[in-house]
C-alpha cells in the first residue's frame, strides 16, 4: 500500500515504516526535509533493485549505505547514520531490521583540494554537454542544470530539489526560492539578466516536453534526476570537453563548481573594491551556509589562485589567508 508524505509517495515495502519514521522525526520538531528525500531514494532503490524481504537485512543496508564514487566521505556518513536510526525505529516499533554496531567515524575527506575552474575550462565543459546527448529532452536539462550551478553556486541537491512552485519574477528577473536546503536555511537566488532570458526560455520548452512534470530538472518518468545520473553526465562531458579526472575520489566534482563560484565572487568584489568584511554575511546568506566561517574558507583558495588578492583581504582576515613565502 503506497503511503504519502507531501507531494512524495512511498511504494515499496517499507512504506509504512519510511512514512512513520519520518513523521516521528517531524513531530519532534525537525523539518527533516533532506533526510526525508533521501529516505524517499531508498524507497525507490529496493524496487528498482529487487528487494523482496520485508525485513532491512545486513545485505539491504550494506547495498544503500556503501560509498558511492561521486559522494564526499560525510555525506554517506550521514546517510548511514540516517539509514541506522531508521532499523532502530523499526525495532523500537516491535518490527525487525539490522541494527549494525554503532559506526566509526569515516575518515575526512578535507585534504581534498577543490578544482577551480578556469573560465576556458567552464566554456568547453558547457559546450560539451550541450553537444553530448543524444535526446533532445535529456540535452535541455542537462545543459541548463550545469549553467545553474555554475552561474549561482547552489549546491547539486538544492537545484534538483526544485519544482516549478519555487520559481517567481521580480522586475523582470527570475528568483529562485531555496527551501529544502541544507541547514534548513531557506533563501532567494536572483539569476542575472542573461541567465534570466536562458532560464525563462528553458522554462517554456520544457514545460512542453515535460508537461505533467512539476520539476525543474526533470528526468523522462517527470521526477528529478538523482545526483548519480548528473554525476555520471558530468564525468562523460569532462571527457568531452578534455579537462581530466584524477580518478574516484579526485575530483575534479560537481560540487567544485560551487567552489569556483564563490572564489571568483571574491575576486570580484575585491577588484571592484569592495570591503571584505561587509559583504562576508551577504555572500554567506547567498550561499546558504550556516555562518561565515564557512564563507572565509574559500580566500585560501581566491589567493592560492589571485595571489594580488592577499594585499586587499590579508589585513582583515590574518591567518585565514595563507601568507605567501618570500622568495
Amino acid at each position: 500500500m503506497n503511503e504519502y508524505i507531501g507531494k512524495l509517495c512511498f511504494e515499496s515495502q517499507f512504506a509504512q515504516e519510511l512514512t512513520g519514521f519520518i513523521r516521528e522525526k517531524q513531530g519532534l520538531g525537525n523539518k527533516y526535509i533532506c533526510e526525508m528525500r533521501n529516505l524517499w531514494h531508498f524507497d525507490k532503490f529496493v524496487k528498482e533493485n529487487g528487494f523482496q524481504e520485508n525485513t532491512i537485512t545486513k545485505e539491504i543496508f550494506e547495498a544503500w549505505t556503501s560509498k558511492r564514487i561521486y559522494e564526499r566521505d560525510k555525506t554517506c556518513e550521514n546517510r548511514r547514520n540516517t539509514f541506522r536510526q531508521l532499523c532502530q525505529y523499526i525495532v523500537r516499533s516491535g518490527g525487525d531490521a539490522y541494527v549494525p554496531p554503532a559506526m566509526a567515524r569515516l575518515r575526512t575527506d578535507r585534504a581534498y583540494r577543490p578544482h577551480i575552474f578556469t573560465n576556458e575550462e567552464l566554456q568547453k565543459f558547457l559546450d560539451a554537454a550541450r553537444e553530448m546527448e543524444r535526446s533532445e529532452k535529456r540535452r535541455k536539462v542537462f545543459y541548463m542544470l550545469f549553467s545553474l550551478l555554475i552561474c549561482t553556486g547552489m549546491r547539486l541537491g538544492e537545484a534538483l530539489n526544485l519544482e516549478k512552485s519555487d520559481i517567481s519574477f521580480y522586475n523582470g528577473h527570475v528568483v529562485i526560492s531555496i527551501r529544502e536546503a541544507k541547514f534548513n536555511k531557506e533563501r532567494k537566488i536572483p539569476l542575472a539578466e542573461e541567465m534570466t532570458a536562458q532560464f525563462k526560455e528553458y522554462l517554456q520548452e520544457t514545460a512542453l516536453l515535460f508537461p505533467d512534470s512539476t520539476a525543474v530538472f526533470p528526468a523522462g518518468h517527470g521526477q528529478a534526476y538523482s545526483e548519480h545520473e548528473v554525476y555520471m553526465t558530468f564525468r562523460k562531458a569532462l571527457w568531452k570537453a578534455g579537462i581530466s579526472h584524477g580518478g574516484a575520489g579526485k575530483g575534479p566534482r560537481v560540487h567544485d563548481f560551487r567552489h569556483t563560484f564563490a572564489v571568483k565572487s571574491l575576486r570580484k568584489l575585491v577588484l571592484h573594491g569592495e570591503n571584505i568584511m561587509a559583504v562576508m554575511p551577504l555572500l554567506c546568506q547567498y550561499l546558504g551556509h550556516k555562518n561565515t566561517s564557512s564563507t572565509q574558507t574559500y580566500l585560501q583558495f581566491t589567493a592560492d589562485m589571485f595571489p594580488h588578492v592577499i594585499t586587499a583581504v590579508g589585513s582583515s582576515f590574518g591567518e585565514i589567508v595563507p601568507r605567501m613565502e618570500e622568495e
